[in-house]
C-alpha cells in the first residue's frame, strides 16, 4: 500500500497547478510542511518530489529548496551558428543611440540589489585607484567560483562595465582597426566599436558554438586586431559554453597572438548548480582581458571588475578614466559578495530563474504557436524567436510601450533572419502586458499542410526524445546529427527507414521480379518463427509451463 501512496503528492501537485495556487517559479513547500499537510510519512514525500523532478515538474535548487518549472509546450527555437563572418556596416551613431536607449532590457530590473547604506545628509567620498581591499577580495573569492586564480592586487573596480570596455578599446586598438564579435551579445558592444571608428565583424554563435574553421579564415584573411568574447550565458541567447571550445578559442589565441576582451555579466546566472569555467580561467598566455560585473536599472547600482592581464597601460587608462566606485558602492558590492546576505548575489540568481520560468509560461500561454523560444541555460533574457517579423509601425508601438522590456534582434545579431527574433528581459515587471501586445502584433502562424510551418503538436516534448530529434531533421533540413544522435535513433526507425530505403533499389526490385511465387506464401504459412534460429530454450519452456 505504501508503494502507492505517493500518487497522493502527484496528485495534490496537479491539483495545485490547476487551481492556480502553484505556478512555474513559485517554491514548493518543504517537505515536513507537506507531509503534514498531507498526513504522509517523510518517505512517502520525497518519493512523491522525486517522481516529480523525474517527470520535470519541479527541480530542487541548492540551499533553497524544490520550485516549479515551466514545462514547455511548443517546440524550442534552435540557436543556430553562423556559416561566414559578417561585417556590420550600421552608422556608429545611430547604433550607440539605440543600443542605450534599450540599457533598461539587459541589465536586471530589481531596484533593491546593490542597495546604498548611505545617511541623506552623508557625504560620498570618492576613491582613487584600484578600490578597497576587502572589496577586491570579495571578487576574488567570487572569481573563483568560475575558475578564475586572481590576486586581489590584479583588480580594478569601477562604476560601469560598459565604460571600462570602452578605455579597453582605445588602449588595445587603433581607429580604422577590424574587431571580431561573437553574436548575439549586447548591443552595446557593437555599438561602442563603431563609435570608436573600429570596423566590426560579426560571427554568430550557435547552441554548440562557432564554426572554428571560419573564425581562423577570418583571422588569417581579414586582419582581426581584436576579439570580443561573450562570457558564459551571455545575453540574450543565455548558451553554454563546453569546457572543450574554451580550450580551443584559448589555443587560437595563444597561436594568433592578438588581444581579446571577455565580457562577462551573467556567468553568475546559471539556471544549475553546475561548475563552469569561462575563458579567463585557461588564459595560460595572460593576453585576455576580462571584464565582469553586475548591473542594475537604478543609478549607482552597478559595479564592475576588470583583470588588464599583461596590458599594464590599459591599467592606467582605468586610472585616469576616475572610474573607482564610492564607499558606500563598494561596501553594497561586498555585501552582496557574501552567500548569506540578504541581497546577495547568489540569491538573486535563484530568484531570477524564478523570473525566467514564470515569463516562459506567461510568453506561451498567451502566444502560444507565434513563438518559439530558444533553451538557454542561463541568463536574465528569453531568446524568442516569433513566427513572422513586425513590420517597422508595429514595433515603434512595441519600443514606444515596452522599450525597457524588449531589444530587437537586428540589435543583438547580424545575421539575415535577425528580424525573426526578439529578446525579453524576464525581469520585465510588466511583461504579462508586453505578452499581450505581442499577441495582438504577431500572426498565428499559417501552412498549408501538417509538414510547414511552426508545429501545432501541443503535446510536451522531451528535449532529447527521438521523436524530437526526427521533428527537428524535417524543420531544419539543414542539420547534419552527429554521431551520438543517430546512435540515440530507435532501432525499429532504423529498420523501418532501411526497409523503405531497399524497396526503392532497382537491383533490389529485379531481384524481387525474379523470385519464386510460392515463396510468400510459403512464408505467410510457416509464420514469423521460421525467419529465426532455433532457440532450444523454447523446447524447455514449452515442456515446463506447456
Amino acid at each position: 500500500m505504501a508503494d502507492f501512496l505517493y500518487k497522493q503528492v502527484v496528485d495534490w501537485f496537479l491539483a495545485q497547478l490547476s487551481q492556480g495556487d502553484l505556478a512555474p517559479g513559485d517554491k514548493m513547500p518543504s517537505l515536513r510542511k507537506l507531509a503534514k499537510t498531507l498526513d504522509l510519512s517523510l518517505n512517502t514525500i520525497i518519493h512523491g518530489y522525486d517522481i516529480l523532478m523525474e517527470e520535470k515538474w519541479i527541480e530542487s535548487r541548492p540551499k533553497s529548496g524544490y520550485f516549479v518549472c515551466h514545462k514547455s509546450t511548443t517546440r524550442y527555437a534552435h540557436v543556430l551558428a553562423g556559416d561566414q563572418v559578417r561585417n556590420l556596416v550600421e552608422d556608429g551613431g545611430k547604433l550607440s543611440w539605440a543600443a542605450l536607449s534599450h540599457r533598461a532590457a539587459l541589465v536586471d530590473q530589481c531596484d533593491a540589489f546593490l542597495p546604498l547604506a548611505q545617511k541623506q545628509d552623508e557625504v560620498s567620498l570618492p576613491v582613487l585607484g584600484k578600490g578597497h581591499l576587502t572589496a577586491r577580495e570579495a571578487v576574488a573569492d567570487h572569481l573563483s567560483k568560475v575558475g578564475i586564480k586572481a590576486h586581489p592586487s590584479q583588480i580594478w573596480l569601477g562604476r560601469s562595465p560598459l565604460a571600462i570596455f570602452t578605455q579597453a578599446v582605445q588602449s588595445l586598438t587603433q581607429p580604422g582597426d577590424r574587431a571580431l564579435v561573437l553574436t548575439p551579445c549586447d548591443p552595446r558592444l557593437t555599438a561602442t566599436l563603431k563609435s570608436l571608428q573600429r570596423e566590426v565583424f560579426c560571427l554568430a554563435s550557435g547552441e554548440r558554438g562557432v564554426d572554428l574553421d571560419e573564425v581562423v579564415r577570418c583571422l588569417r584573411d581579414d586582419n582581426i586586431k581584436l576579439l570580443v568574447l561573450p562570457s558564459q550565458y551571455g545575453f540574450p541567447a543565455g548558451l553554454e559554453i563546453s569546457n572543450l571550445s574554451l580550450r580551443r578559442w584559448l589555443a587560437l589565441l595563444k597561436q594568433v597572438g592578438i588581444p581579446a576582451i571577455e565580457w562577462d555579466m551573467t556567468s553568475h546566472l546559471g539556471y544549475k548548480a553546475t561548475n563552469i569555467m569561462t575563458y579567463k580561467a585557461l588564459d595560460e598566455s595572460n593576453q585576455l582581458v576580462y571584464i565582469g560585473g553586475v548591473e542594475s536599472r537604478g543609478v549607482d547600482r552597478s559595479a564592475a571588475w576588470c583583470l588588464a592581464a599583461q596590458f599594464t597601460h590599459l591599467e592606467g587608462a582605468i586610472l585616469s578614466a576616475d572610474l573607482a566606485l564610492t564607499e558606500a558602492q563598494q561596501q553594497a558590492l561586498t555585501d552582496a559578495l557574501q552567500p548569506n546576505a540578504t541581497q546577495s548575489l547568489s540569491k538573486r540568481a535563484r530568484q531570477i530563474w524564478s523570473a525566467v520560468e514564470k515569463a516562459k509560461s506567461e510568453l506561451e500561454q498567451q502566444l502560444g504557436e507565434r513563438i518559439q523560444i530558444a533553451p538557454a541555460k542561463g541568463g536574465l533574457a528569453l531568446w524568442v524567436q516569433i513566427a513572422a517579423p513586425l513590420n517597422r509601425d508595429d514595433m515603434t508601438k512595441l519600443l514606444a510601450k515596452h522599450r525597457h522590456g524588449i531589444l530587437p534582434g537586428n540589435l543583438a545579431t547580424n545575421e539575415e533572419d535577425a528580424e525573426h527574433w526578439l529578446a525579453v528581459n524576464a525581469t520585465y515587471p510588466e511583461l504579462s502586458s508586453l505578452a499581450a501586445m505581442l499577441a495582438t502584433l504577431i500572426p498565428l502562424p499559417t501552412s498549408d499542410n501538417g509538414d510547414d510551418g511552426v508545429a501545432v503538436d501541443q503535446e510536451p516534448r522531451q528535449q532529447n526524445s527521438s521523436a524530437e530529434t526526427i521533428a527537428q531533421i524535417e524543420l531544419d533540413t539543414d542539420v547534419v546529427l552527429d554521431d551520438a544522435e543517430i546512435v540515440a535513433l530507435p532501432l525499429e526507425q532504423g529498420s523501418e527507414e532501411s526497409i523503405s530505403g531497399e524497396v526503392a533499389t532497382p537491383e533490389l526490385e529485379e531481384a524481387n521480379s525474379h523470385q519464386a511465387p510460392d515463396e510468400s506464401t510459403e512464408s505467410k504459412a510457416t509464420g514469423t518463427a521460421s525467419s529465426h534460429h532455433y532457440n532450444p530454450m523454447l523446447d524447455l519452456i514449452n515442456h515446463d509451463f506447456g
